[in-house]
C-alpha cells in the first residue's frame, strides 16, 4: 500500500495556498474607535461609539441618505391616520435578517416590546415608543403585549399613540430577529445579530476590535467588501500613525488630534471635512454643586470661555462658536440667535454679585471628561482660574464609567457632545433639555421649557412645531441653564484605495457601498 504521507502533505501546502489567496482577496475596511463600544445591541444601545457599529448591522424604517435626507428602508410607505395619532407601515418585501428569515411585521412589534419590557434595560431609543397605546403597561412589567401595534399582515403594520407622534416614521428605532433569542438565549448579542443590515456582528474583543462581516443576503445588495474592523484605538495620535503605516484604512479624528492632517499637505486630497451635527456644551450641574444654581454663576461661566479663541486654539479653525443648541442643517435650527460674548469683566462683575468676588468662597470643582477631551477640560480649568479666580480641578475618567455617572445626574461639571440622531431639533431640545429625559444630564429643569417641548411634538405644521422649538431655546438660553461651546468639524481620512465612504452631519453612513480597489 502506498504511504499517505505525501498526499497529506499535498493536501497540507493545498489548503495553506488557497487560505493565502483568501487572505489576499478578502478586502477589510479597518478603521478607529477610541474606546470600547458600551454595547454592541439595539435594545440597550445609548452611546455614540456603539452607535457607529450598530447602524451597520440593523435598521429602522427609515434611514439617511449621504446628505442627511430622511429615505425609506425597511418601509417602503407610510400613512397618517386621519386623527394624526398613529401610522400604517407598509414593509420593504423579500429583506431578510441575517439569520435568513424573512422580516415580517411580527418581528416590528417583538423589537418594540422588547425594547420597553423591563428587565431588557431598553437604553436611548425607549423613549420614541413611549406614546404607543399600551407602552406603559409593558414597561411596567404588566405585559408584555403592546396592543398599540397590530399586525395587519406580514408586510403591514399599524401604530397607534395616545397623543400626537408627527415625527414616529423619522425616528432611529431598530427592527430585531424574533427568532434569535429561542435560538441564542438572553445574551444573544454577544454570539450573533439579530439584524437585516448590510453588515453581521461577527465577534468583539474587549480592548481589541469588533468585527463585522458583509450580509451577503441584504436587501439593498451585498456589500463589496467582506469585513469591517473598528479597531479600538485609545490615542488620536495612536491612529494618525496607523493610518500613515497601512494599519488603517479609514480613521476617523477627534479636531485636536486632526490638526496635524489638517496641515499636512501629503492628505490634501484623502481628507474628508463636514460639520458635526452635534452641540457641544458645558453641563452645570446644580444638583452637584450649589453655586451653580445661581444664575450669574451660570451666565459668569460661560461668558469667561473664549468661543473664538477655542476655535483657533484648540480645533485649529475646524470648529464654528456654538450659540444655541440645534446646530446648522437641522430642521428647526435658529439662524437669528445672539452670539455669546466673550465678556471676562462682565463675569467678573457677576461673579462678585453673586457673593464670590474674585471666586473667593466658590468650593472647588472637578471638570471631568474622558481622555480624548483632556486638552479641553485642561482650557477650562485654566480659563475659569485665570479670569474668575475659580476653584477648578481636571479629571480624567474611563467613558463608559463617566456615561454612566452623568446619565445618573452624578457628575457637576462637565464638557459633553449630543450627536442628533435624526434630522430634526427636537432630538438635542428633546433629549438633553427636556426635564423627564433620561439623558437631561445637567438636571436643568424648567416647566415653561417643557411645555413648549411636549407641544412641539404634538404639531404636525413643520412652520409652527420650528417656532415652538426656538421659543423653547431661548427659555433655556435667557436662563443659561446650558452653556453652548463649539459645533466641531467631522475629520476623517480615508486611503486612496477606499471608495464610497459617506461621512455626513450624522458621523459615517453604514459602509454598505464603500468599496476597497
Amino acid at each position: 500500500m502506498p504511504s499517505s504521507r505525501p498526499r497529506r502533505l499535498l493536501a497540507l501546502l493545498l489548503s495553506l495556498t488557497l487560505l493565502g489567496a483568501a487572505t489576499a482577496d478578502a478586502r477589510t475596511l479597518r478603521l478607529n474607535i477610541t474606546a470600547d463600544p458600551a454595547m454592541v445591541d439595539p435594545i440597550t444601545f445609548s452611546e455614540l461609539i456603539a452607535g457607529d457599529i450598530i447602524a451597520n448591522v440593523y435598521e429602522g424604517f427609515t434611514g439617511l441618505d449621504a446628505d442627511g435626507n430622511v429615505i425609506p428602508a425597511l418601509a417602503e410607505r407610510w400613512s397618517a391616520h386621519d386623527d394624526n395619532r398613529g401610522f400604517r407601515f407598509e414593509l420593504r418585501k423579500g429583506v431578510k435578517f441575517h439569520s435568513g428569515r424573512e422580516l415580517t411585521a411580527a418581528d416590528v412589534k417583538w423589537s418594540f416590546e422588547q425594547l420597553l419590557i423591563p428587565g431588557n434595560k431598553g437604553g436611548l431609543n425607549v423613549k420614541y415608543l413611549e406614546a404607543i397605546e399600551g407602552a406603559d403597561d409593558v414597561k411596567a412589567g404588566k405585559t408584555t403585549d403592546l396592543v398599540g401595534v397590530k399586525v395587519v399582515d406580514d408586510h403591514t403594520v399599524d401604530v397607534r399613540f395616545t397623543r400626537t407622534e408627527v415625527l414616529f416614521p423619522i425616528y432611529p428605532l431598530y427592527i430585531m430577529d424574533s427568532g434569535i433569542v429561542a435560538e441564542h438565549g438572553a445574551d444573544w448579542h454577544t454570539k450573533v445579530s439579530a439584524g437585516t443590515g448590510p453588515f453581521r456582528f461577527v465577534h468583539w474583543k474587549r480592548g481589541q476590535e469588533v468585527r463585522l462581516a458583509a450580509h451577503e443576503g441584504y436587501w439593498g445588495g451585498a456589500p463589496a467588501i467582506d469585513d469591517v474592523a473598528f479597531l479600538v484605538v485609545p490615542s488620536d495620535d495612536t491612529a494618525i500613525s496607523m493610518y500613515e503605516a497601512g494599519e488603517l484604512d479609514l480613521v476617523y479624528l477627534d479636531v485636536t488630534a486632526g490638526r496635524r492632517m489638517l496641515k499636512d499637505t501629503r492628505f490634501k486630497d484623502e481628507l474628508m471635512l463636514v460639520p458635526a451635527a452635534q452641540i457641544q456644551y458645558l453641563g452645570l450641574n446644580q444638583t452637584k454643586y450649589a453655586p451653580f444654581k445661581d444664575r450669574r454663576v451660570r451666565e459668569a461661566i460661560c461668558i469667561a470661555i473664549d468661543r473664538d479663541g477655542m476655535v483657533a486654539g484648540l480645533y485649529g479653525g475646524a470648529a464654528f462658536p456654538l450659540y444655541g443648541q440645534v446646530t446648522k442643517g437641522v430642521a428647526g435650527y435658529n439662524p437669528d440667535l445672539r452670539p455669546i460674548p466673550y465678556d471676562p469683566e462682565r463675569a467678573k462683575a457677576l461673579l462678585a454679585e453673586a457673593g464670590y468676588p474674585g471666586g473667593q468662597g466658590l468650593p472647588p470643582v472637578k471638570v471631568t471628561s474622558t481622555a480624548p477631551r483632556k486638552t479641553e477640560i485642561a482650557y477650562y480649568a485654566n480659563q475659569l482660574k485665570t479670569a474668575l479666580g475659580m476653584p477648578v480641578e481636571v479629571e480624567v475618567v474611563e467613558r463608559g464609567t463617566h456615561i454612566k455617572a452623568m446619565n445618573a445626574g452624578e457628575v457637576a461639571f462637565f464638557p459633553w457632545g449630543w450627536t442628533a440622531g435624526y434630522p430634526d431639533g427636537l432630538y438635542f431640545l428633546e433629549d438633553v433639555w427636556y426635564g423627564p429625559s433620561r439623558y437631561n444630564r445637567s438636571r436643568w429643569s424648567n416647566a415653561e421649557f417643557d411645555a413648549l417641548i411636549e407641544k412641539a411634538r404634538e404639531t404636525a405644521d413643520e412652520k409652527a412645531r420650528y417656532a415652538l422649538y426656538h421659543q423653547a431655546e431661548q427659555i433655556l438660553l435667557d436662563d443659561w441653564g446650558t452653556c453652548p461651546t463649539t459645533v466641531r468639524m467631522q475629520i476623517a481620512a480615508r486611503k486612496p484605495n477606499v471608495h464610497g465612504v459617506a461621512l455626513t452631519p450624522f458621523r459615517f453612513l453604514p459602509f454598505a457601498k464603500v468599496r476597497i480597489e
